[in-house]
């Protein structure tokens, strides 16, 4: 399945300056490329383009959410994301292998699909653990059971006998 023709970068009639394209990704986006760590979500993507007379500036910026299950005690969250990537496009005549943060584009491309690299952006900026900060937030959705499991079994580990006798472990360098 393939995202809208919204995303589309128009590289043929598109004139030197810039120009900032906004668009709202939800779950339906993320799931056009398959994506199974954005579910239900609310992003607002926007997309910077600086066109010059031998490249373009491209400027992806995110803000929004992703509702997601908290690593700590599975419930269902809330989870802020947003972050920001540039890429620099160049013009080719032959095709040519993109690098980290440079794209090349053949001179006779009409258009650009920008779809690809928002849904590569929002993903990597996901973070590794998906925890919620509940202890600044009177209405956490946290499951106070768990938490108070996760605390006890903190505790057992800190005062454990095995633990104090491995600290006088005397190793030789």
């Amino acid at each position: 399945m393939k995202a809208s023709d919204q995303f589309n970068l128009p590289l043929k009639s598109l004139k030197e300056g810039t120009r900032v394209f906004t668009f709202r990704l939800d779950a339906d986006f993320f799931q056009s490329f398959e994506n199974k760590l954005i579910g239900d979500c609310n992003i607002n993507q926007t997309v910077t383009v600086e066109k010059r007379s031998d490249l373009i500036i491209l400027t992806f910026t995110h803000q929004g959410y992703v509702f997601t299950d908290c690593d700590r005690c599975l419930e269902q969250i809330k989870l802020p994301v947003e972050g920001e990537k540039a890429f620099v496009v160049k013009f080719v005549d032959e095709p040519q292998e993109d690098e980290d943060e440079i794209l090349y584009f053949l001179h006779h491309d009409e258009r650009y699909d920008m779809s690809v690299l928002i849904n590569e952006v929002v993903t990597l900026s996901l973070p590794m653990v998906k925890i919620y900060a509940c202890e600044n937030d009177p209405d956490a959705p946290c499951n106070p059971e768990v938490l108070k499991y996760l605390d006890q079994q903190n505790i057992d580990t800190q005062s454990s006998p095995v633990w104090d006798a491995l600290k006088n472990l005397k190793l030789e360098d």
